[in-house]
């Protein structure tokens, strides 16, 4: 037999129960687990780092979007970067949070709590999609617990939550690449494939482009790619045993033929209700996402960033063993120092020791059906062995050119696993069925573990006092406010070498409090930054002014006063915990008393000293 020989279709059981009860039971563990992981939904989120800039991307998207004909972003400005002006194609986006907030944003009318929310959403309809997706090929149970693997108990995703939102929302590509595996067992079984389902896989490809989009879209999209060519193999060999000479004869293939649609491939249903729904659901989000998706990609491959290095971050294919046990887990151990890697969030690199175990023996079950597990595992191949700069596998995609993390792969990792585990089958022996059991409660102990620490963490909310502080600037006439000092930098580095950023730490994200008293801003952090971008501010020589401890000279007053002046600032927001006790002081001797003040979340004290009078 050809060990890609299909064996036959065993349908599985209807259950006993009401159905409809376990679903609801899904729905409300599920529910009650992200409501435990986000824990606060009563301001907008806030926490003084990348946190932020979720939030932020989401303000700059509201007011820079025009709808008609089709969506377009006006991203050449100078709402940040002010006066000289910046592209900012190179923020986070991620169009379906975005366009989450905006309605949000508009709907009440300033910020809110809403990406607690989206959130929330996301792992559930994660959850349901998936097991909704599986059940009719594995069933209820199996593809229930991939369904928690894969949302509240993805580690890696979940412990991203709120601090890169941008990588941590990933419901559009899992239920991409969980409909493309069943698309492609149901060719390989040869199971007649209903329009409205592969209408639905269409149109998950294109929800896809809503997500971000230089990681979390991309691996949709790579799975889809490899799995192509196996899809299109089955697809040929069905076919050409259903018009073999020697099949001709049999009245069921006699009947397959007839059938003017992919000759008995596709159920001979006429286009009914569901599939004119998933027509105008596929036009609804090309005209959401295509168009800026095209205007983004295009907008940032126009940079050449060939002369910026590519730190070599990248995640050793050794932490699929470590385990998350108390004692064990990377919050317990420090593991970067003995296997040389970069370490950047828990969950990083596995999905869990009981899960991986459980995909080896999956495989090993599957072995067998090799056009089946081969799209999966190549995938992992690229995945696991992605290093930025000595083995860059992933960049063989256009998608993941600006790919910097090998380790942000973890996110689909529950997804490329479970796929493998759904083929594990209960062993009938004794020793068999103990070994089942001490891997399920493996996968048990480390989902109650991951989850314990996950939920013990508070979600960061920006105070009440800031939001005061923030309301006082927004009514101040002018329109823009300086940070001093400010930082304009990129996550690869530009600016920070040039000594327009001596506060990192401090100040990465404080221009992300715009959002909240709506003036244009001077400093930025863009994901990525380009070297010409900051040519105006070293023309104008901003890294002596930014230096630390700099002692101002006349000249250096007469440039700030034309500076602020000119551009119709509104006022400076000074951190005193990062001037000297001289430098605050020529600020309150030239432009006057703050007129109120807060702490920042990293920056710490913040005082507003409004300049619109010179």
């Amino acid at each position: 037999m050809s060990s890609l020989a299909t064996p036959p279709v065993v349908p599985h059981r209807k259950n006993r129960y009401p159905l409809w009860l376990a679903w609801m039971g899904l729905g409300v563990l599920t529910g009650l687990l992200a409501i435990g992981i986000v824990g606060d939904f009563s301001r907008p989120l806030s926490d003084g780092t990348d946190t932020d800039q979720f939030e932020y991307v989401g303000y700059v998207f509201i007011k820079n979007l025009t709808l008609w004909p089709w969506p377009y972003l006006h991203l050449l400005n100078n709402q940040t970067f002010y006066p000289y002006g910046i592209n900012q194609i190179f923020l986070d986006w991620g169009f379906e949070r975005d366009y989450w907030y905006a309605f949000g944003y508009w709907l009440f009318d300033g910020p809110g709590p809403y990406l607690q929310y989206y959130y929330v959403y996301t792992l559930l309809l994660t959850a349901l999609g998936s097991c909704a997706l599986l059940t009719a090929r594995y069933g209820f149970v199996k593809s229930a617990l991939f369904g928690l693997a894969v949302s509240v108990f993805n580690m890696y995703a979940t412990w991203k939550f709120p601090v890169h939102m941008n990588v941590c929302i990933d419901h559009w590509t899992v239920l991409c690449m969980v409909a493309t595996y069943r698309l492609l067992r149901d060719i390989l079984d040869r199971r007649p494939l209903s329009l409205p389902f592969v209408l639905g896989w269409v149109w998950l490809h294109v929800q896809v482009l809503g997500q971000e989009l230089a990681y979390v879209a991309g691996y949709a999209l790579t799975f889809t790619t490899l799995a192509l060519p196996v899809l299109a193999w089955g697809l040929w060999r069905w076919y050409a045993s259903a018009t073999a000479p020697e099949l001709k004869s049999t009245q069921a293939n006699r009947a397959i033929l007839a059938n003017p649609i992919f000759r008995g491939v596709v159920k001979p249903d006429p286009v009914g209700a569901l599939s004119w729904l998933m027509i105008g659901l596929i036009l609804v989000s090309l005209w959401l996402y295509l168009p800026l998706t095209i205007q983004i990609a295009f907008g940032a491959w126009a940079f050449d960033f060939a002369e910026v290095p590519l730190a070599p971050l990248w995640s050793n294919p050794a932490r699929l063993l470590i385990p998350y046990l108390p004692g064990l887990h990377p919050f317990d151990r420090e593991y970067s120092a003995l296997i040389h890697d970069a370490y950047e969030s828990f969950g990083q690199g596995s999905p869990g020791l009981g899960l991986v175990i459980l995909a080896g023996l999956g495989l090993w079950q599957l072995r067998r059906r090799v056009a089946l597990w081969l799209p999966v595992v190549l995938m992992l191949v690229l995945c696991l062995l992605y290093h930025p700069t000595l083995l860059p596998t992933l960049k063989l995609f256009p998608w993941f050119t600006y790919n910097r993390h090998g380790g942000r792969a973890s996110l689909v990792y529950p997804v490329l696993f479970g796929l493998l585990a759904l083929s594990v089958r209960w062993p009938r022996h004794r020793v068999g069925a103990l070994v089942g059991i001490g891997v399920l409660g493996l996968l048990g102990a480390e989902w109650y573990t991951a989850y314990r620490l996950r939920s013990s963490v508070p979600t960061p909310m920006v105070s009440d006092d800031v939001l005061h502080y923030c309301a006082v600037i927004r009514q101040q006439p002018g329109v823009a406010v300086l940070d001093f000092p400010f930082c304009t930098v990129g996550a690869d580095g530009i600016g920070r070498n040039e000594g327009l950023c001596p506060y990192y730490q401090q100040q990465n994200a404080v221009f992300t409090f715009r959002r909240f008293y709506d003036k244009k801003g001077v400093g930025q952090y863009f994901g990525r930054l380009h070297p010409d971008q900051i040519q105006p501010f070293l023309r104008d020589n901003w890294p002596r002014l930014l230096a630390p401890g700099h002692t101002f000279t006349d000249a250096d007053w007469r440039f700030l006063d034309s500076f602020l002046r000119t551009n119709h600032f509104a006022g400076i927001n000074l951190y005193p915990d990062l001037l000297t006790p001289a430098q605050l002081a020529g600020f309150y001797q030239r432009y006057g008393p703050p007129i109120a003040q807060t702490r920042f979340p990293e920056a710490g004290r913040v005082v507003f000293v409004p300049v619109a009078d010179l």
